[in-house]
């Protein structure tokens, strides 16, 4: 078939596209802007591809649109399969009617899902288990792709709740690695948000569980599928082993040692395989030295929007780096998560040594939403709290560090891009 993937630089619609790829479709797509994911589509002999969005983009003759979460309705490519009478999908819905084809290995849970899904697949390869991959980042050990092609029946993908986009999914083997609410704009009770994994979970042949998430043990009582939770993990159990940090990312290796048990590879060899992961993109990625003076002080890179995203991340990079001070950069997504979880955010960011915030994302928001907070909120609970919108505040606010110390960018919005700036500046 000939399938045009509007938004094709996200990470997930660009996965889905490699995927259609290797099974033989035609692919064309477009993309608002160029971004790394565009551009390693183009360099791996992607062509057809536009970096605008326009009606004249979409082949006459194509079988299917595809459109990411982010393309409405008014896009004039959509307007224009519409005149055409051609069909249109969602990533999340094709890539349910594509998984239909496999034995879909599924990772769930409000924190951790991409990280779990890179250490399922170093562990994978270890073991030469031949899956088809899609992860939510990109991975060294995929050579900077966020796509494997495998040759056998299984399938493994990250399992995303926003507006219950995993309803898409039936998985033979679902992994939860833990629950908390989020979406705030779409779930508007914690019932609700838990009502959706609920739902996914009771379509799920299997489900593996750490036994200690009290709030994942409680929603599964009543669901009838075949259950296996894991013992809890001695907090030591991955020191040597790992190179990643942080208990979170202990209790994510241990989660995906269990699927292999669960698959009866062989576990000795996929602990090899998950002693060299070193991490995805965007998860405490590191961007490098930056020096100011005879002072030099380490900078990184994260994804993490969440207030428990956020106090474990600090966390973890004091459990390695207990001499150094820890320098928070953060921007706030969403103006409706911001507001809806205020007191846990302005707890979060007394975790870091300094703290500074970047403008509030703006996606999906009301004018109430908007209304409803500011960052002079949280410098009115917290004065230490700073502001910084531009590469010159940045630096003047690093400048403040001492030799040694680690700056962590985090946030889902623009915070990576301006990261990379303030690295070159």
């Amino acid at each position: 078939m000939k399938l045009h993937f509007v938004g094709i630089g996200g990470i997930g619609t660009s996965g889905l596209a490699q995927l259609c790829a290797h099974l033989g479709h035609k692919i064309s797509g477009s993309n608002l802007g160029s971004n790394p994911v565009f551009e390693r589509l183009q360099a791996d002999g992607f062509t057809n591809l536009y970096d605008t969005h326009e009606a004249h983009n979409l082949p006459s003759d194509a079988d299917l649109l595809i459109y990411s979460e982010a393309i409405p309705e008014q896009n004039p490519e959509r307007e224009r399969a519409k005149e055409l009478g051609i069909r249109e999908t969602s990533y999340f819905a094709y890539l349910g009617e594509i998984s239909q084809n496999y034995k879909t290995i599924a990772v769930a849970g409000t924190h951790g899902k991409t990280t779990t899904t890179g250490l399922i697949t170093a562990g994978f390869q270890a073991c030469n288990f031949d899956a088809t991959i899609l992860v939510g980042s990109t991975l060294d050990l995929l050579e900077g792709r966020n796509f494997k092609a495998g040759n056998s029946d299984f399938l493994l993908v990250e399992a995303c709740e926003y507006r219950e986009n995993f309803k898409y999914l039936e998985p033979d083997v679902l992994l939860i690695t833990n629950l908390e609410w989020d979406h705030a704009d779409y779930y508007k009770s914690e019932a609700d948000y838990k009502q959706a994994f609920k739902n996914l979970a009771t379509k799920s042949k299997n489900v593996i569980y750490h036994r200690s998430e009290e709030a994942v043990r409680e929603l599964l009582e009543d669901v009838n599928t075949n259950q296996l939770p894991i013992p809890a993990q001695s907090p030591n159990s991955w020191l040597g082993i790992l190179n990643i940090w942080g208990e979170a990312n202990q209790q994510n290796a241990t989660l995906a040692l269990a699927l292999g048990h669960f698959l009866k590879l062989n576990l000795e060899t996929f602990k090899t395989g998950l002693s060299q992961y070193k991490g995805a993109g965007r998860r405490q990625e590191f961007l490098g030295d930056k020096k100011f003076g005879n002072k030099t002080i380490k900078v990184y890179d994260d994804y993490g929007h969440h207030p428990t995203e956020i106090k474990a991340t600090i966390e973890a990079f004091k459990s390695q780096h207990p001499k150094a001070k820890i320098a928070l950069f953060y921007e706030p997504h969403q103006y409706s998560r911001t507001a809806q979880f205020f007191s846990e955010f302005a707890e979060a960011f007394k975790h870091a040594d300094h703290c500074a915030l970047f403008p509030i994302y703006e996606a999906r928001d009301t004018a109430e939403d908007k209304a409803s907070v500011s960052l002079e909120d949280f410098i009115a609970d917290n004065p230490k709290l700073k502001k910084f919108s531009t590469i010159d505040e940045a630096n003047v606010l690093a400048r403040s560090l001492n030799d040694g110390d680690l700056l962590l960018f985090m946030g889902a919005g623009k915070i990576s891009q301006f990261a990379h700036k303030f690295m070159t500046s």
